[in-house]
């Protein structure tokens, strides 16, 4: 079997907590080649997978007629930058969200999308989390319009210091893009009208209207607290509603035949304990990684407590330890795997991706400075 060439661009903490390990453990995928500043960091990774070499020239790898495709997990200023060198380069690429930052920069990406045969994916991957995917088929049969209320809510104070990469950016462009790229593919159209209250940098309401009467609410800050799971979805129809708690519990209302879900977590990692005690065993699991480290958000006035719920369900997460040593943080399955997975065949087999676009991508950049200038203005937006 053909092995897809991989190159990367930039290998920084989510690329080496995720997407490298994905291709390392592919039957399709090799590493051929990772560009990086870090010396260090490309040391590391050399010595502990298969790479087929490292460099500090990310042109190395867009010049290696070796490489098919090109993973891009820089900072989001080089974005857009990037994908168009590798797409004139002749690769498929995928990118890190957000695809870019100013109008400019959207057009400059689409403009090379189109003039190139290789594919563009956005690394949207919530539109592969198994409890999402099994959200939109359910909705299919469920009439227009549909009421969705999603939380994005987590503490982030390393984000906001003084030399912080994302010290004055938009919260809502960096992570709410997102939930903006989901809601939109969810209802499989583009918001008519935005309108957004809160601040320039952190913590954010949004309400999304669309053409089919559809409405959205997103809520998308740094309040709260690291005990609490970071993301909520409910999806209202008409005598129908399904609710997601960090998708991993689904409840399932209203539909003849369908019943609650429970989604292993990311990499499955303690999959049967999930499955026999449900979310409870995640939250308090979680929970209780997170104590650990309670004496460091102590620094920042954080209160860190276990997870302790009314009714004990026959388990004692402590006797639990870390099962898979590549999971630094046990957490859910947000589609990481199967959105690289997919895109990837997609090249083999000569298929259409299902990935998020560019003209995806630029949606989500769009509804997003349109919620920006709607919270600057403090009146709603119509969208073009």
């Amino acid at each position: 079997m053909k092995k897809v060439q991989i190159g990367f661009i930039g290998a920084g903490g989510f690329i080496s907590a995720q997407h490298l390990l994905t291709v390392r453990d592919s039957r399709i995928m090799d590493i051929r080649a990772i560009a990086d500043l870090d010396e260090q960091r490309l040391e590391s990774h050399a010595s502990a997978m298969e790479v087929g070499y490292t460099t500090t020239d990310y042109k190395e790898v867009l010049g290696d007629p070796k490489v098919d495709l090109v993973i891009i997990g820089t900072k989001q200023d080089l974005h857009a930058r990037f994908i168009v060198e590798s797409l004139d380069a002749g690769k498929w690429v995928l990118c890190e969200k957000p695809m870019s930052e100013t109008d400019e920069e959207t057009q400059a990406v689409m403009a090379a999308e189109h003039r190139n045969s290789g594919k563009l994916a956005i690394g949207f991957n919530r539109r592969f989390a198994p409890a999402y995917t099994e959200t939109k088929l359910l909705m299919q049969s469920v009439k227009r319009p549909w009421y969705v209320n999603y939380r994005l809510m987590a503490p982030n104070p390393g984000k906001q210091t003084e030399d912080s990469f994302y010290k004055g950016r938009p919260r809502i462009l960096y992570e709410g893009c997102h939930i903006l790229d989901l809601v939109c593919w969810l209802l499989d159209s583009a918001p008519r009208r935005v309108f957004m209250t809160g601040d320039t940098c952190q913590n954010n309401c949004c309400i999304l209207e669309y053409p089919d009467d559809s409405q959205v609410s997103f809520m998308c800050g740094s309040m709260g607290s690291f005990c609490h799971w970071k993301e909520y979805m409910e999806v209202f129809g008409a005598y129908t509603s399904i609710s997601i708690n960090d998708f991993v519990d689904m409840r399932v209302r209203g539909f003849e035949g369908q019943f609650d879900r429970v989604f292993p977590p990311h990499m499955g990692e303690h999959a049967e304990e999930v499955r026999k005690y449900g979310f409870d065993f995640y939250e308090a699991y979680k929970t209780a990684e997170v104590y650990q480290y309670r004496d460091l958000w102590a620094k920042h006035g954080m209160a860190i407590e276990q997870v302790k719920r009314p009714v004990a369900v026959g388990f004692d997460v402590h006797e639990y330890g870390p099962v898979n040593p590549d999971v630094g943080t046990f957490g859910s399955d947000k589609g990481w795997i199967p959105s690289v997975e997919h895109f990837v065949a997609c090249y083999l087999n000569g298929d259409e991706p299902r990935n998020a676009d560019g003209k995806a991508g630029a949606l989500s950049t769009s509804v997003a400075m349109a919620l920006i200038q709607s919270m600057e203005t403090g009146h709603p937006v119509e969208m073009k």
